[in-house]
Formats: structure tokens, C-alpha cells, sequence
């Protein structure tokens, strides 16, 4: 007897419904039989919504479970829902293929990986404080623009080779170091409206001829 009304507990009865309205947890479905509250099942990840054609699952004991989105209109947009939290986690690639993809994350996001490789015709970051922490970087650009209300940088050595280089300062510019050493294979040209050269032990002017006046 007891077997019996075991299995009268464990028969299941599965029918497709119209998803009416979402009712708190649980979904209102019209099924052959009468409208049921049925919970989305844990596997059902496609969020149910009105006008969906499910299939439903019902219990002898009257819980009833939404378990699959059978059919909906092709030109609502789909989303994947899970309680909790979700990983997948295949054991080959993982792919993502579409005409555009968006990521949000409330609270954080985070890349691991052993190699990142970006490829983009047009690409636009909008940060409000970055921090870029690596031991090298090489960049090869054909084009470098860029505004900036403050610059400051701090380096233990600093090497640049340029065919041309411009620089206009339009107020003052300090230069404060231990030894200043520069060479012009052909002609220096230093000129300011006053020019003042001063030296606590030593100035020394040489050359094949000297002009002063």
C-alpha cells in the first residue's frame, strides 16, 4: 500500500501551455486543463514571458514546473536567466558569434587568461581611473593624439629617437638636472629677447670665431 501511494506521489503529468503574466516566482500557464502556477524549472534558463508556448510539468501533489520555452515570437529578445550563480565551463572552445555582443557587470568584471588578442577597426575606452600594471610594452602606431590637463611621469631612464620633433611651450619651461649636454652637428640657435648665462666657477666660450655685438 505504502509503494503505491509512492508512486501515485511521483507521477508527473506534462501538457504545453500560453504563458499569461508572471506572478511573483512563479508563471500563470494555460494549459488543456486550467491555468497553472508553475516555477521555472532550474534547467529552463530561456526567461518565460507572455505568449510563450511552454511545456509544463505537473505534479500529483499539485506543484507544477515550467520546464522548456517551446515557441515564442522570434522578434522578442530572448534572455538566459539562472538563480544563482552560473559558470560554463566546456571542455573544448567557447565561442560567441554575433552582429554585437555587450557585456555589464554591476559590480566588477575580470579577463584571465594566458593570452588576450584584441582585433577591432574602431575601438573606444571611457574610463574614469585606469592602472596599468606590466613589465613590457611595445606598440607600433602610425598616429598618436592625445589631450591631457596634467602629465605626470616618474622613470629611471628615458631613450627616444626621432627623425623631427616640434615642442612649444607657451609659458615657462624648467629643466633642472646635474649635467646638460647638448651637440648640433651644424648650427645651435639660442635666442630670447634677454639671455642671461650664468656660472659659479666656470664660463667658457670656444670656438674657430666669436661675434659678440
Amino acid at each position: 500500500m505504502s509503494n503505491l501511494a509512492r508512486d501515485l506521489d511521483t507521477q508527473i503529468t506534462q501538457e504545453y501551455g500560453t504563458v499569461l503574466r508572471r506572478d511573483g516566482e512563479l508563471f500563470v500557464v494555460r494549459a488543456p486543463t486550467g491555468d497553472l502556477r508553475a516555477r521555472r524549472a532550474a534547467s529552463c534558463l530561456v526567461e518565460p514571458g507572455e505568449g510563450d508556448l511552454g511545456l509544463a510539468a505537473t505534479g500529483a501533489g499539485g506543484h507544477a514546473y515550467l520546464l522548456a520555452v517551446l515557441e515564442r515570437d522570434a522578434k522578442r529578445p530572448t534572455r538566459l536567466v539562472a538563480d544563482g550563480e552560473l559558470a560554463i565551463e566546456p571542455t573544448g572552445k567557447l565561442t560567441l558569434a554575433a552582429h554585437g555582443v555587450e557585456v555589464v557587470a554591476r559590480e566588477s568584471l575580470a579577463f584571465f587568461a594566458a593570452k588576450v588578442c584584441v582585433k577591432a577597426l574602431e575601438a573606444g575606452v571611457v574610463v574614469d581611473r585606469l592602472s596599468l600594471v606590466g613589465r613590457t610594452l611595445e606598440s607600433e602606431l602610425e598616429r598618436i593624439k592625445s589631450f591631457a590637463k596634467s602629465f605626470d611621469s616618474v622613470l629611471e631612464r628615458f631613450s627616444q629617437r626621432t627623425k623631427r620633433s616640434y615642442r612649444t611651450v607657451t609659458e615657462a619651461d624648467h629643466v633642472r638636472a646635474e649635467r646638460i649636454d647638448y651637440v648640433a652637428r651644424r648650427t645651435m640657435n639660442l635666442h630670447g629677447e634677454n639671455a642671461i648665462v650664468t656660472a659659479e666657477a666656470l664660463v667658457k666660450v670656444d670656438g674657430a670665431q666669436i661675434h659678440v655685438g
